[in-house]
């Protein structure tokens, strides 16, 4: 068990960084009922993931040995691929220009972002399953359950696996939230000079994150299967 956890290090670390979603939590920490709003938001995402990690254990369980060995190819080849687009991507962040921001605005949102400003429960829902399926984050996600589901360990580990997955995902809007409720208002107006700070420079850390993570993926892959 704490070889699988130590080989999910890399997934756990990017599931838990992911710039987007900490905005999302932000905008909604300034909403009018922040506390309902984060929960039903996160609490999307956690149980959108733990279903796709679900169905990814009971498809693992049913194949053979030798397919088990297939898959653990597969998931190598995945974890390169992941590695070697999130580099792609972060280079393209950074050698593309900007769009121009209108005159005197501080802070342009993207679109949706500006539908967390008074965000109704569907609202909420609908923006969470987008941001958990077409951010980085599920390409991550998809590739710590790779590694569970290959993992020659017991139903119990897997299961452990990729709960402490599902539960990274969930970390950018539990952090903030538990500071937001504890700190009282000094600690609210940190939190809204960092949002501002994050969506000024959203191009750079965005392409920082998927530089980092994807030199981390891409050498991982090449090493495994280099192995």
């Amino acid at each position: 068990m704490a070889e699988l956890l130590a080989q999910l290090v890399p997934e756990i670390l990017g599931l838990a960084a992911t710039p987007a979603a900490i905005v999302a939590c932000l905008l909604l920490l300034g909403s009018h009922r922040p506390y309902r709003n984060v929960a039903i938001f996160g609490g999307t995402v956690l149980a959108l993931y733990s279903v796709l990690g679900a169905v990814a254990i009971a498809a693992g369980r049913s194949v053979d040995a030798h397919e088990a060995g297939e898959a653990t190819t597969v998931r190598d080849w995945i974890g390169l691929v992941v590695g070697l687009l999130f580099l792609v991507g972060g280079i393209i962040a950074i050698v593309r220009r900007p769009p121009p921001r209108p005159a005197g605005a501080s802070e342009q949102l993207p679109p949706w972002a500006r539908k967390l400003a008074s965000p109704e429960p569907a609202t909420l829902v609908g923006v969470a399953v987008v941001l958990a399926l077409v951010n980085p984050n599920v390409a991550i996600f998809f590739s710590g359950v790779g590694s569970v589901v290959a993992a020659d360990v017991p139903v119990g580990a897997q299961a452990v696996g990729v709960l402490v997955l599902v539960l990274a995902s969930v970390l950018d809007y539990v952090l903030p939230t538990v500071f937001y409720a504890v700190t009282g208002l000094p600690g609210r107006h940190r939190l809204h000079a960092m949002r501002s700070w994050l969506v000024r420079h959203d191009r750079a850390v965005g392409a920082a994150v998927l530089l980092v993570f994807g030199t981390m993926f891409t050498v991982r892959g090449l090493v495994r299967l280099g192995g």
